[in-house]
């Protein structure tokens, strides 16, 4: 039986003629709307400046889950759910269009119900909607939720003012902070894993390990995000969030008890703990060769499109373990796993091949468990590998936004961020950042559709390692 929400709800999207809401949101509803999830009455609206009627909204609705569903599209599904579906037109920054809109709210349902507010917005109209949320509402016991995704900030700095910024008019329980990793089964797996198999919880641990590697590649450039990525670069649009998240549920203490605060206790202490030497070159930057050439980016465009990093972290018994990542656009292969490679025994040939553990996300989430085993007979070691799939084919299964959107309308925290973890993962992107300024890090160009800059190898060859290509 998939669980039914009791709640009724209204869900307020603010950007509701974006790409984020069109591509993800519209189309994660839909999935919501199919399984049954929702309860008898909700209300579903689309906040935005333009001017445009019900019906016009309505068929942006219809068009996006058309296109960015992926699944055929039930037309009895489609047409209840849009039934519930509203539009309403006002200025971000104007009290008096929120305060009208209040009003809208009124004449739908005098009911009063959770009204959860989704920022499919820029950073910065944040401020203004947050503002006027504040300044429209009854009091403070309203339940409000805010769902933010990311970039918080774009350094420790800005990070931190945002965080006190929110603190003036919500309490921080009213935020759900989100990372859109969070809310893929495949990387929920790698704690649900570590919690239930021994075998995992006591072979991923410091002591055991010698190395990990967590690579994230992307055959596509940057794309329609160019006015966006000129200003950020890779590592922090993919490291300072989502690796990071990824290197925390890999490396973080279990709690005994699972709750939102145990877990983002123990992921912000990893965080925390991230150390990247200044006194050893544990960066490389690279930018493939048709980034210039796109419209929007100057000729003398510094901006990465790959990094790779070797870092470590600061806690006695992970003691020497380097965790190495990398991540890129335009390279050859769209590919994102993580390799865990555990230590040998010292009576083992170092020419043998190392046991391991490989969690892939992408385009196949599965585990690989990789081991030797000594043929005597001609005395030559064979590689033997079991894998299964960790992807979520049951009935129930959701999108990563479908997910994390009905974690919300269930007031759920547990796959979501906390202020201290977004600060600590800038904290460790604004060292690096200087780290680069400081060393004055080239930018390797190499070709679109190459494996990227071949520099990125020196950086596990400092520890006696070799990137591991899963193919």
């Amino acid at each position: 039986m998939i669980p039914k929400l009791k709640k009724s709800f209204i869900l307020t999207i603010f950007g509701a003629s974006g790409d984020l809401a069109k591509i993800k949101i519209f189309p994660a509803l839909y999935t919501l709307a199919r399984q049954g999830r929702f309860p008898q009455n909700y209300f579903i609206v689309g906040f935005a400046r333009s001017e445009k009627t019900q019906d016009e909204f309505r068929k942006e609705v219809e068009k996006s889950i058309q296109e960015y569903t992926n699944e055929n599209v039930k037309p009895s599904v489609l047409k209840e759910l849009l039934s519930h579906v509203h539009y309403f037109s006002g200025q971000y920054n104007e009290l008096k269009s929120f305060q009208e809109y209040r009003t809208f709210l009124k004449s739908l349902s005098k009911k009063e119900m959770s009204h959860i507010a989704y920022f499919s917005v820029p950073p910065v109209v944040f401020h203004p909607i947050i503002t006027n949320l504040s300044k429209s509402r009854k009091n403070k016991n309203e339940d409000i939720r805010l769902v933010i995704e990311k970039p918080f900030g774009h350094d420790y700095k800005s990070a931190e003012a945002l965080f006190h910024y929110v603190s003036e008019h919500f309490g921080e329980e009213q935020f759900y902070l989100l990372d859109h990793y969070l809310g893929k089964s495949s990387v929920q797996s790698i704690l649900n894993m570590r919690r239930s198999n021994r075998i995992l919880s006591n072979i991923i641990r410091g002591s055991e390990i010698a190395n990990i590697q967590i690579t994230a590649l992307e055959e596509v450039g940057v794309q329609h995000r160019i006015g966006y990525f000129e200003h950020v670069g890779i590592v922090r649009d993919m490291i300072q969030s989502h690796l990071l998240q990824i290197f925390a549920l890999t490396t973080m203490t279990i709690p005994n008890k699972l709750s939102s605060e145990s877990l983002k206790r123990e992921k912000n202490n990893v965080i925390e703990a991230i150390d990247c030497p200044a006194e050893d070159d544990n960066v490389v930057l690279g930018q493939y060769k048709s980034y210039r050439s796109q419209e929007g980016v100057k000729k003398t465009s510094t901006t990465e499109t790959f990094a790779a990093v070797r870092m470590f972290i600061d806690k006695e018994n992970w003691y020497k373990v380097p965790i190495y990542i990398r991540t890129g656009k335009k390279l050859h292969e769209k590919h994102t796993y993580i390799s865990i490679e555990l230590k040998k025994f010292p009576f083992q040939d170092e020419k043998e091949q190392p046991n391991r553990i490989i969690i892939e996300f992408h385009p196949e989430p599965r585990i690989n468990i990789e081991l030797v085993n000594l043929q005597e007979g001609v005395s030559r070691y064979q590689s033997i590998t079991t894998a299964d799939s960790i992807a979520c084919n049951i009935d129930g299964c959701l999108p990563e936004h479908g997910s994390l959107l009905l974690d919300v309308l269930d007031g759920k925290r547990l796959h979501f961020l906390s202020f201290s973890e977004i600060l600590s993962a800038w904290r460790v992107v604004d060292e690096m950042k200087m780290l680069m300024k400081e060393r004055c890090s080239k930018l390797y160009r190499y070709e679109d559709g190459s494996e990227g800059p071949k520099e990125q190898h020196r950086l596990p060859r400092m520890d006696g390692f070799e990137w591991y290509d899963l193919h």
